[in-house]
């Protein structure tokens, strides 16, 4: 880190108290959640509800299911042998009927991680939206339209189709496998592929095909793949709002020092109702995160205190600090405007 802050070790050793999981609070938290979420979304299948009334439902089970999903972000930097029952959980009671199994993140997210990859082509987390103009924003915002159904494509036809040939299973896995934001981005694909990929891959198939048939026979109202649809593009556009607020995106392509790399992402301070919905299981402290990637989420607020009380006036940590969701976001935004005038 800079030249008058402390090493990284240092750092470490001030909260060296903070990195152990509490399976208690990752159970807590995603199953009120997850219950929430599709409680609320059978509910808004009631057929005399009001139009606000289940535009409200459907509001509420968007919310709530995305806090239950970004535990996936949690999950990849988990040790393996750690709550081994939750991760399959999450993944039949969230992941799965996302059509977004965790497999398409684990692997991805790591190489975000990379030193090396932050903010590279082999970044598949980072677009340049503070360097490009605001078309970019845009294109990326505007995508979240067409996200559930190129999901519903890929399990319910493509997936199972490349089970019979393996040169487009490989093109599945390779281009239609990840949780990414940038388009042109190729996961790295393991020598051996994991049997859980396929175990996944073939449960989203099973999973839709369900709901179809039962649509067909009258015993699961049509509309709710229509609200399936609705509620799955809020999901997907929450998270894509909260990914414009992790970074700043000022790289274009260069390799970055690892202090370049925490100045380029972002501590969310205060609490605001939009922050702490937008950026929620502590996504709001992405900065700190960077730093210590394997701190679990309910120890990410006491960490940023801690180092805050510790931290000379002009270190490099408290320059990564915004006051919220729309300050952060005025800055991409601004940065952007400046570099389409450039």
């Amino acid at each position: 880190m800079g030249k008058r802050e402390s090493s990284h070790a240092s750092l470490r050793s001030i909260v060296s108290d903070l990195f152990e999981p509490r399976a208690s609070i990752y159970w807590s938290d995603f199953l009120l959640n997850v219950t929430v979420g599709w409680l609320t979304f059978i509910f808004a299948l009631t057929p005399t509800l009001a139009d606000w009334q289940q535009w409200s439902l459907i509001i509420i089970s968007s919310f709530a299911l995305f806090r239950s999903a970004v535990f996936t972000h949690e999950l990849v930097h988990l040790r393996r042998d750690r709550l081994q029952v939750f991760r399959l959980a999450w993944d039949a009671l969230c992941g799965i009927p996302l059509l977004v199994p965790s497999f398409m993140y684990d692997g991805v997210h790591q190489e975000h991680h990379f030193r090396s990859h932050y903010g590279t082509k082999g970044d598949g987390e980072y677009l340049p939206f503070g360097r490009a103009s605001h078309l970019l924003l845009f294109g990326y915002l505007l995508s979240h339209i067409l996200a559930p159904g190129l999901l519903l494509l890929r399990f319910a036809v493509i997936g199972p189709l490349s089970w019979r040939w393996p040169w487009l299973r490989r093109r599945v896995l390779l281009h239609m496998s990840s949780l990414s934001i940038d388009p042109t981005y190729r996961r790295t694909l393991p020598d051996q592929i994991p049997k859980s990929w396929m175990v996944q891959d073939v449960a989203c198939t099973i999973f839709i095909w369900s709901v179809l048939v039962l649509i067909a026979y009258d015993v699961v109202p049509a509309a709710a793949l229509g609200q399936w649809y609705i509620m799955t593009f809020l999901v997907l556009t929450f998270n894509g709002l909260r990914t414009l607020v992790a970074h700043r995106y000022r790289n274009e392509g260069e390799t970055m020092s690892f202090d370049a790399q925490l100045l380029d992402s972002i501590n969310l301070s205060g609490h605001s109702p939009l922050t702490s919905l937008l950026a929620p299981v502590g996504l709001r402290y992405h900065a700190l995160h960077h730093l210590f990637p394997t701190m679990p989420y309910h120890n990410l607020g006491a960490a940023h205190r801690r180092l805050l009380v510790n931290l000379p006036d002009d270190a490099i940590y408290r320059q990564t600090i915004e006051p919220g969701f729309i300050s952060a976001f005025k800055n991409l935004w601004k940065s952007s405007s400046q570099a389409a005038k450039a």
